[in-house]
């Protein structure tokens, strides 16, 4: 009788965690990118282009990086998701989709301050790393959406994708690299 009790009262905590990873859980990670996302943006656009304001640039991007992955945690301990809870996520990634596209015309507006500085490659494996971890995080909501909605999950985070190739291109010729 004690073991059941005490089984009853575990049981519940070692799942909740489980339980509570849904549509709500993934929204609340994804609009946490955008934020991350946002700042990096304001970051980058009221930079004058010297080294010492190149740290706080540097801290909101491991900032951005380590909510990425953080969502693609919740994306992946989420349950599959209803198809309402599929629509729901669909407004937060266009939101992200949106600061994304931002922030990268921003970066890419700012090169030559980077490249200035000798930044510029930093600047660059800091980009690829983002986009693989967002690829990460895509591929993970994508698998929880209704198989009925997976191609159209695919078509509304290809524009995060596509913002960050072209920064990335854009930061792949500096000095030859």
């Amino acid at each position: 009788m004690r073991a059941s009790s005490l089984l009853q009262a575990v049981l519940p905590a070692l799942l909740a965690g489980r339980a509570i990873a849904s549509g709500t859980t993934i929204v609340s990670a994804l609009n946490t990118v955008d934020s991350k996302t946002e700042a990096l943006d304001s970051t980058v656009k009221s930079w004058s282009g010297d080294i010492l304001g190149s740290f706080p640039i540097l801290t909101k991007s491991a900032s951005l990086l380590l909510a990425i992955h953080k969502g693609k945690d919740a994306a992946e301990d989420s349950d599959a998701l209803t198809s309402d809870e599929a629509l729901g996520i669909a407004s937060a990634v266009t939101t992200l989709a949106t600061s994304v596209n931002s922030t990268m015309t921003t970066i890419i507006a700012a090169h030559e301050k980077f490249e200035h500085l000798l930044l510029a490659p930093v600047v660059l494996l800091d980009l690829k790393a983002q986009k693989a971890a967002s690829d990460d995080m895509s591929n993970a909501i994508v698998a929880k959406v209704p198989a009925a909605l997976q191609g159209i999950a695919q078509n509304l985070v290809a524009p995060i994708d596509a913002s960050f190739n072209l920064a990335i291109d854009a930061y792949s010729i500096s000095n030859g690299i």
